[in-house]
């Protein structure tokens, strides 16, 4: 989900996070972005570092937005050239373009990640981020998400950041396990950050 900003030395870097565009955004469709602010650098910082522990390999950012997160990711030393970032919104993946030179965007839907990436892709992919409010879909979509992900990606699964404290996602129905590798009270409100990966076929 495109999540939380906190306040005042949280602030995201002007020209990143471009406010007024996602705000236009949000008042278009509340619902796709899931928040009315982007993620604050606390939640961006701590994304970024489990990332970058997480070795080598294209990152893949979806619902990638104003691009704060992929900031954060370059800061903790991640190359651009290893950023795909993913958004389904045109002007928004123009912006993206823009201020992140060096980085891959793909403007393209989150349910069709495969007919997109695969040719743009550098190697075997390292990690998913997920930024879309994935809790907000019915169970059949959030499977196809599941399934979209294992097709680019074969047993990695997916890290996705939330407000929600216990599992956003049914995991045991969509065949996957779950832990909550960071927790930011500093949001407002504040955010979780949910590794996912697959178990097996999802379960009925």
């Amino acid at each position: 989900m495109r999540t939380t900003s906190s306040l005042g030395q949280d602030a995201d870097r002007p020209g990143t996070a471009n406010l007024p565009l996602f705000f236009r955004r949000w008042l278009s469709d509340p619902l796709q972005m899931g928040s009315i602010v982007p993620s604050s650098r606390t939640l961006c910082r701590r994304i970024a570092r489990l990332v970058a522990a997480g070795g080598e390999g294209p990152v893949v950012e979806i619902g990638a937005g104003t691009g704060v997160i992929s900031r954060a990711l370059i800061e903790a030393g991640i190359a651009p050239e290893r950023l795909v970032l993913v958004e389904i919104v045109p002007e928004m993946a123009d912006h993206l373009r823009a201020s992140l030179p060096g980085t891959t965007v793909v403007c393209a839907d989150a349910f069709a990640l495969p007919q997109h990436l695969v040719a743009r892709l550098p190697g075997p992919v390292g990690t998913v981020i997920c930024g879309i409010p994935l809790v907000m879909l019915p169970l059949e979509r959030q499977r196809q998400f599941v399934a979209q992900v294992e097709r680019i990606a074969p047993g990695l699964g997916f890290l996705l950041y939330t407000y929600c404290i216990t599992s956003p996602l049914p995991y045991r129905k969509l065949g996957l396990e779950a832990v909550r590798e960071a927790w930011t009270p500093r949001n407002f409100p504040p955010a979780s950050v949910w590794r996912y990966r697959p178990l097996g076929p999802p379960a009925g």
